[in-house]
């Protein structure tokens, strides 16, 4: 179980800061971690870890996420002296009963600023594969 992150997206290609891609079983628990910088400053996101986040899976052409995970259940922000970590947890129950192609969008959400500040942190595609 493998995504890719990188936070230096192609203009044009997603509205969101960076890509990402890889594929995921759904017979297993999802256990993974996407390292990042501020893309302004090169360092820690700041109060990262105070913000809410959140990641969904989406079937192409779906208007609405099949999977939703927040930092409320299966995410986790951890803040190093350089870089931020978002840990992603989700348990193999919330998967056996995804299978192809879904797209994967990363966001945050901070309610200290008015108005809330939301940023687009990643969107691309996960294959959700019918295997551990």
């Amino acid at each position: 179980m493998t995504i890719h992150a990188s936070i230096t997206s192609n203009p044009g290609q997603t509205g969101a800061i960076g890509t990402l891609w890889g594929s995921i079983g759904n017979a297993a628990t999802w256990w993974d971690d996407i390292t990042f910088r501020d893309p302004s400053t090169g360092s820690v996101v700041t109060s990262a870890s105070s913000w809410t986040w959140t990641l969904t899976l989406t079937y192409p052409g779906d208007d609405f996420p099949t999977l939703t995970k927040t930092t409320a259940d299966d995410l986790t922000i951890s803040q190093g002296s350089s870089s931020t970590t978002l840990q992603i947890r989700v348990p193999e129950d919330d998967l056996s009963a995804l299978d192809g192609d879904m797209i994967c969008d990363i966001y945050s959400l901070d309610t200290s600023q008015t108005p809330d500040r939301t940023r687009h942190w990643f969107h691309g595609t996960v294959s959700v594969r019918n295997e551990p």
